[in-house]
C-alpha cells in the first residue's frame, strides 16, 4: 500500500498478501547479492513511481547487486508517471512497468476512488509506449456499475492505442475483501458481487477479444494465498479461476470456428473441455445447443507429437 495515492474501495494488498511491511533498499541489496543467475526484481503491492524520488532510485539501484543481465518490474498508478518520471527510469534496466488501469470509465473510476480519469490512464500509457518500455495493463472485472461492454470498450481503446505495439495484460475478478469499503456497500445492498460462473464468462469473453486484437496476457486472477484465502468476504474467489476463463474463451474460438463443429484440437486443450466438471464441454453444449454427448463425436483430438 506504500504511497498509494488513493484508498481503493476494494484494496488492502495487505490481506492479499500477507505482508505488512516492505523490505527496505538495503534489505533488497542483501537478497539480491547472494543470487548466482540473472533475474528480474519485481516491485508489487503500491505505487512504486509515487514514493519520493530518492527512495524509488535506492529501490531501483538495488538491481546492480544482482547478476549481471537483471532487470526490474514494478507496478505504478497512472498518475504517478511524468515525462521527469520516465526520463529517471531511463537510467535503469527496467524490462516492464505495470499501470493500474482497473477500468477506464469515469463513472466506475469514481465509484472505486481509483483517482484517475480515462484520459489520465491514456496518457501514462502513452507516454511509457512512445518511450520504448514495455508496458503492462491490470485490469478488473465486476466494478460496481461496471458490465462487460464496459469492459470491452475498455479493450478496445487500449488497442487503439497501442496499435502496432505490444500491451501485456493482466485479468483480476473484483473480490469483496474484509473491512474494506467496498464491504460497507456489500453489507448495505448496494454491491453485489459477481458469481465465479458470471466472471469467468466475463473474463474468458474478453481473452477470447484480447488474443484477436493482438495482446499477450499474463495472468488471469490472484494468485492463491493463505492470506487471501481468510481475507476473502464475498465475489468470484476460485483457486483455478483462471483455467475457468480460458475455457471460457476457448470455446468461443471454437464457435467462431464453426457454429456446430466438427472441431479439431490439440490434446493439450483437452483439459479446457474437460476439466473442473466438464466446465467448458458445458459452456460448449450451452453455446451450440447440442448435447456433451453428442458434441464429443464433433471432436477430433490431434495428438501432436512434435
Amino acid at each position: 500500500m506504500r504511497n498509494c495515492p488513493h484508498r481503493c474501495i476494494y484494496c488492502d494488498q495487505r490481506a492479499i498478501t500477507g505482508e505488512y511491511q516492505p523490505p527496505s533498499p538495503h534489505e533488497v541489496v542483501t537478497m539480491l547479492s547472494t543470487l548466482l543467475e540473472p533475474v528480474e526484481l519485481c516491485y508489487f503491492g503500491g505505487s512504486f513511481t509515487c514514493q519520493p524520488e530518492r527512495l524509488q532510485e535506492e529501490y531501483l539501484a538495488a538491481i546492480v547487486a544482482a547478476p549481471s543481465g537483471s532487470s526490474v518490474r514494478f507496478s505504478t498508478h497512472p498518475l504517478c508517471i511524468s515525462r521527469d518520471t520516465v526520463e529517471r527510469l531511463k537510467k535503469f534496466p527496467i524490462s516492464m512497468v505495470e499501470l493500474g488501469i482497473s477500468s477506464l470509465d469515469d463513472h466506475v473510476l469514481s465509484l472505486c476512488n481509483r483517482g484517475y480519469s480515462e484520459k489520465d490512464g491514456l496518457k501514462a500509457l502513452k507516454l511509457l509506449l512512445d518511450q520504448g518500455f514495455s508496458v503492462a495493463a491490470q485490469m478488473m472485472v465486476g466494478l460496481p456499475t461496471q458490465n462487460l461492454k464496459s469492459s470491452l470498450e475498455d479493450l478496445f481503446k487500449l488497442a487503439e492505442l497501442k496499435g502496432p505495439r505490444s500491451i501485456t495484460l493482466r485479468f483480476y475478478p473484483c473480490l469483496v475483501l474484509r473491512n474494506t469499503m467496498l464491504e460497507n456497500l456489500l453489507l448495505s445492498g448496494q454491491y453485489t458481487p459477481l458469481s465465479v460462473s458470471e466472471a469467468a464468462h466475463w473474463v474468458g469473453t474478453l481473452l477470447y477479444y484480447a488474443k484477436n486484437l493482438g495482446f499477450s496476457v499474463q495472468r488471469v486472477g490472484l494468485q492463491q494465498t493463505e492470506s487471501l484465502e481468510r481475507s476473502v468476504s464475498a465475489g468470484p474467489h476460485h483457486p483455478s479461476f483462471g483455467e475457468l476463463a480460458k475455457s471460457v474463451a476457448f470455446v468461443l474460438r471454437l464457435t467462431g470456428i464453426s457454429s456446430k463443429g466438427p472441431w479439431i484440437i490439440f490434446q493439450k486443450d483437452v483439459s479446457l473441455l474437460t476439466g473442473h466438471n466438464c466446465w467448458g464441454l458445458s459452456f460448449l453444449s450451452e453455446m451450440t445447443g447440442q448435447s456433451p454427448e453428442k458434441l464429443k463425436a464433433q471432436i477430433v483430438i490431434w495428438e501432436n507429437t512434435n
